[in-house]
């Protein structure tokens, strides 16, 4: 009965040392956001993507502005340094941000223009970005 349990003990504890080798503890670094932040505090980190919103105000007086082109560029810098799932949001925060400084009529037509800079950045969401908002029609 002895020799039993002493076997028993010796198969139970080599069964818990192969188990416990089994399990390890995976660590995953989000190389995109290393710090963890959310969307708003990346979108506040990246000056609420101030060059973004005065892109689309010159894109909303017609788009002839001389500054267009660096507007568009240094947007497409500060969505680089946002995680791909906070572009769009951070977009849409763009927009409602820059529509409470001017007139509602323009908003639809933000809207449409602020879904398209992902691509125009060559960036991911390449489809754009989908805004369900009162004002927009799509």
């Amino acid at each position: 009965m002895a020799k039993l349990a002493l076997l028993l003990a010796t198969f139970t504890l080599l069964f818990l040392i192969a188990n416990a080798s089994i399990y390890r503890t995976t660590v995953e670094v989000d190389e995109e956001n290393p710090r963890g932040q959310s969307c708003q505090e990346q979108f506040q980190q990246q000056q609420q993507l101030r060059h973004c919103q005065m892109f689309l105000r010159q894109q909303s007086q017609g788009g002839a502005g001389d500054n267009q082109q660096q507007y568009l560029r240094e947007c497409c810098r500060q969505l680089q340094q946002l995680e791909t799932r906070c572009r769009c949001p951070g977009l849409e925060q763009a927009v409602r941000r820059q529509q409470q400084q001017g007139p509602f009529g323009e908003q639809q037509e933000m809207f449409e223009t602020a879904s398209e800079i992902p691509r125009m950045c060559q960036m991911q969401p390449l489809r754009g970005c989908d805004f369900r908002s009162p004002y927009t029609s799509f």
